[in-house]
């Protein structure tokens, strides 16, 4: 058994350009962003660090040379005048509490302004004597480093570190990949929507008045061809109609003459072959009403709620009236539901598929319905030899025929490709399946013929019980 296979997902105008625009833009971006922070901001945050620590050095130096009555001045005049605040420890931390780039500058700068680490102060696992952190509450950043004697930790806030690479980097590429973004999608939106107006419009059939030109010069072309096209075949199918109406007129003059001829005539004529003269008489009628049909091709009926068992019920029997084999097979989901549907075109499409199946196919048939988690099905089924793959295509088309009938009765190959128009100006979907690929029966015995099944939108609500 085979399944129908998903078809690929397709991207719109509309999202590829978008996609396309931003991600262009989104990397020309980050390359940029890159450039300026490695060439620009990295330089000038190693110089501010470098300058900073400068200071820290120079202020270090000056406090160990101080006498200890004026170190207080010293604090005092660092922390108005450069937000530094300074202070004797007995021990180094020996620890590193914070991994941001500048901080690392810093450190880095401090290091080889220092030269050399005192005496006893270096670390024997990193080789290191200056260290720095966070303060408590992120308030700030701390750095302990010694010097001479002493040991110095200088406190300063986060307002003054020059220049933050992380965060500005960051704030550059969030603000400026949300202004393309915005950019992106409002040029798209409006080179794509003419288009996009127009496939919409062409998709659901071609347009009764000329569409409005718009949109840049191209798309103004494109929309002038679809106007003249539709114009052209408008008239074509015009003339087409007018052309089949008088046909068809000319065609049942005479045959209602020859059917009036045969019942004036009956007392003459034998009774089999007046009757099979009448009826190819009727068939001849019915063959002209299926064509003046399609020529004047199908529109969308309106829907109508209808208790679903209900309706397939009487249907059935009407066709058992007939002397028709047909039974009817309903899930337990889809007996107590109420679809909205058209049922004219709904009746139309199965009495054309029962026709198929009683014609061609062997009894007896089945009218089969499911119901799914999208859609409600609706197959006829009967107990035939068939169709193969290819005969189910080509049978789509009008007035193709299976050279050899099933049943040894011929048709004139319309009843499919009417049905098939009916349910796609009602947007449904109408499939053939060969023996042993029905797809809806993974469990259960499959029909030995032909399977017609029709997909319904699931439109279904609980039918609504009697007051």
């Amino acid at each position: 058994m085979t399944r129908k296979s998903r078809p690929p997902r397709v991207w719109s105008l509309f999202s590829t350009t978008a996609l396309a625009l931003v991600g262009s833009v989104s990397f020309i971006l980050v390359f940029a962003m890159t450039a300026v922070t490695w060439f620009a901001m990295v330089p000038m945050a190693k110089r501010s660090a470098d300058d900073l620590a400068a200071l820290i050095v120079l202020s270090a130096q000056t406090w160990v040379e101080l006498p200890k009555d004026a170190q207080p001045m010293l604090a005092a005049e660092l922390t108005a005048q450069h937000g530094l605040k300074i202070e004797e420890i007995q021990t180094l931390s020996r620890q590193h509490d914070t991994l941001l780039p500048y901080v690392r500058f810093l450190h880095d700068a401090v290091v080889r302004r220092l030269n050399a680490c005192p005496p006893g102060t270096r670390d024997s696992a990193t080789g290191e004597c200056v260290y720095m952190g966070v303060l408590p509450d992120r308030a700030g950043y701390w750095l302990e480093l010694p010097m001479a004697d002493d040991i110095l930790r200088f406190e300063f806030s986060r307002d003054r570190v020059g220049y933050r690479v992380p965060f500005t980097l960051g704030a550059i590429l969030v603000g400026g990949i949300l202004l393309t973004l915005i950019l992106a999608l409002f040029l798209t939106r409006r080179l794509t929507r003419p288009v996009s107006q127009l496939a919409e419009q062409v998709s659901r059939g071609l347009p009764d008045a000329p569409l409005p030109l718009t949109g840049p010069q191209e798309t103004r072309v494109l929309i002038d061809a679809v106007n003249r096209r539709s114009a052209e075949v408008a008239r074509l199918l015009e003339n087409r109609t007018i052309l089949l109406a008088g046909i068809s007129h000319d065609l049942r003059t005479p045959l209602t003459r020859l059917s009036l001829g045969l019942a004036l005539a009956q007392d003459d004529i034998e009774p089999e072959l007046q009757a099979g003269m009448q009826a190819d008489i009727g068939q001849m009628n019915r063959l002209i009403a299926e064509v003046m049909q399609i020529a004047r091709g199908v529109s969308q009926s309106a829907s109508e709620p209808t208790p679903l068992y209900l309706w397939l019920t009487r249907f059935v029997a009407a066709w058992q009236q007939r002397g028709t084999a047909i039974s009817l097979v309903v899930d337990e989901p889809s007996a107590g539901l109420e679809i909205d549907v058209a049922t004219d075109s709904l009746q139309r499409i199965l009495d054309n598929l029962v026709e198929n199946a009683h014609r061609y196919g062997r009894p007896p048939i089945t009218l089969r319905c499911l119901h799914t988690a999208d859609a409600q099905i609706l197959c006829i089924e009967d107990e035939g030899d068939g169709l193969t793959a290819t005969e189910i295509i080509r049978l789509r088309e009008p007035f193709a025929r299976k050279d050899e009938a099933r049943s040894g009765v011929t048709g004139y190959g319309l009843g499919l490709s009417l049905a098939q128009a009916l349910a796609q100006a009602q947007g449904w979907e109408l499939d053939l399946y060969a023996p042993g690929e029905h797809p809806y029966l993974p469990d259960g015995p499959m029909p030995k013929g032909l399977a017609a099944c029709l997909r319904l939108p699931a439109s279904v609500a609980p039918v609504r019980p009697l007051s």
